[in-house]
C-alpha cells in the first residue's frame, strides 16, 4: 500500500484473475475503506496507472455521492435532498394542498426521532461523529421548517427561503 494525497491514506492492491496487480480500494487516514467500482491494473509506467487511480477514485466517489442522495429518502438526511423536498412542498401548496408545509414537518420530527435513535446505537466513533453531523443539520432544517409553519412561509419566492438558499450556497463554497 502506498501514500497518494488529501484523505487517501493507503490504497490497495489485490492479485487479478491473471495474476497481474490491480488497485482495488482507497483507504482514508480514519480507516474507512472506499472499494472501487472497477479494478485498475498496476501496471506499466506508474504514472499511467497512478492517474487511471486517481479516475477511478472520482469516478467512485461521484457514484457514491449520487446513491447517497437518491437513497437519502429513506434514511437520514442532506442538504441536497432537503432543498429538493422543501421547494416540492412549496409546490404542493400552490396546488391547493394547504396543509403539505405541516406534514412534511411532522415527517421531520420523525426522521430526526429515527436518527436519535441510531446516534445511540453502538457506532464506531467516526460513525457516530457522522451521525451527530447530520443531525445537527437535520435538527436545524427541522427548525427552518417549524419556522414556515409558524410563520405561514407557503411559497418559495418568500424572503424567509430564499434567505435561506442564500445560507446553503455559501456553506457550499
Amino acid at each position: 500500500m502506498i501514500f497518494i494525497s488529501y484523505n487517501c491514506s493507503l490504497v490497495q492492491f489485490q492479485q487479478g484473475p491473471n495474476g497481474e496487480t490491480v488497485v482495488t480500494a482507497m483507504i482514508s487516514a480514519e480507516g474507512e475503506v472506499m472499494e472501487f467500482r472497477k479494478h485498475v491494473p498496476a501496471e506499466g509506467r506508474v504514472e499511467d496507472w497512478m492517474t487511471a487511480v486517481l479516475e477511478e477514485m472520482r469516478s467512485t466517489n461521484r457514484l457514491i455521492t449520487k446513491e447517497a442522495i437518491f437513497f437519502y429518502g429513506a434514511d437520514a438526511g442532506n442538504q441536497v435532498w432537503w432543498t429538493w423536498e422543501v421547494e416540492d412542498v412549496f409546490r404542493k401548496v400552490k396546488k391547493a394542498e394547504k396543509t403539505a408545509m405541516k406534514e412534511y414537518a411532522k415527517r421531520l420530527h420523525g426522521q430526526i426521532g429515527d436518527l436519535v435513535v441510531q446516534v445511540r446505537s453502538p457506532l464506531s466513533k467516526n460513525d457516530r461523529a457522522k451521525f451527530n453531523s447530520v443531525l445537527i443539520i437535520d435538527v436545524h432544517a427541522r427548525d427552518i421548517v417549524d419556522n414556515f409553519v409558524r410563520d405561514s412561509i407557503l411559497d418559495a419566492r418568500e424572503f424567509e427561503w430564499e434567505s435561506q438558499l442564500r445560507i446553503l450556497g455559501k456553506r457550499a463554497r
